[in-house]
């Protein structure tokens, strides 16, 4: 079995992202390059590294429906996490039930600096 342990996004504006990782979902910088490079950590080891790309634009980020996810245990946990992005001034719709072809999910998605796509979401709905 492989397990998934890193990741790395292009972005317009690694500084700006790399804040919104680390100030609202706990990452902490291990690596970084002038404002060209950062390597982020989470508390499960999880590795997201940002890098520069002059091709993405505040206009031109990421096609169509990609998105980095936080899956949540709980309603109450996304809200939570919704209230930390808000507490920071970002932008987020308020959660709420999301239907997207499999089955529902309570969250939200919003578009965090640089051109990335988040979504904090929960499969474990309260009935």
């Amino acid at each position: 079995m492989a397990t998934l342990n890193h990741t790395n996004l292009t972005t317009y504006n690694v500084p700006a992202l790399k804040e919104f990782f680390s100030s609202v979902f706990g990452f902490q910088a291990v690596n970084e390059r002038s404002d060209k490079f950062a390597m982020l950590r989470n508390s499960e080891g999880f590795v997201l590294t940002l890098m520069f790309d002059k091709r993405m634009t505040p206009e031109q980020g990421y096609l169509g429906l990609f998105h980095v996810g936080f899956l949540q245990p709980t309603q109450q946990a996304v809200d939570r996490m919704h209230e930390a992005l808000i507490a920071r001034n970002y932008m987020a719709p308020k959660p709420a039930k999301l239907q997207r072809g499999g089955p529902p999910a309570y969250g939200f998605y919003c578009d965090a600096p640089g051109g990335v796509m988040v979504e904090v979401s929960t499969m474990h709905i309260a009935s």
